[in-house]
């Protein structure tokens, strides 16, 4: 093990020591949302106001929310490399427990300069 991942083992025990139960489940759900971010902008799928995040992981089922209908429809077509991707990203983070089956998209309407 790396300096590094005894680094993070120990935040990580400090954590769910003051936190709780709770705390892993958390930490695995912010995993995901970090791989999430540094996987769509290696891939070039952040650009300009086209914008997509990782609202949570259930069941192994990423939901995601676009902000543009065109990424929206980006994502799901690149699915499979996604989730794939994504999960060779938490490979071996402490706390990253969360293993994708799939990505679930919708395109959020919500933000600035949008109305309902």
């Amino acid at each position: 093990m790396s300096r590094t991942e005894e680094a993070a083992s120990a935040v990580q025990r400090a954590l769910l020591t003051c936190v709780g139960p709770g705390a892993a489940e958390q930490i695995a759900q912010a995993q995901a949302r970090l791989a999430w971010a540094e996987v769509v902008t290696a891939a070039g799928l952040e650009r300009g106001a086209m914008q997509s995040r990782l609202i949570r992981v259930r069941n192994g089922v990423a939901e995601v929310e676009a902000s543009e209908p065109i990424l929206a429809q980006e994502l799901n077509l690149r699915g499979d490399a996604l989730v794939h991707t994504v999960n060779g990203r938490m490979a071996g983070r402490p706390g990253a427990t969360i293993v994708l089956s799939r990505i679930a998209v919708s395109v959020g309407r919500s933000g600035p300069g949008r109305s309902l």
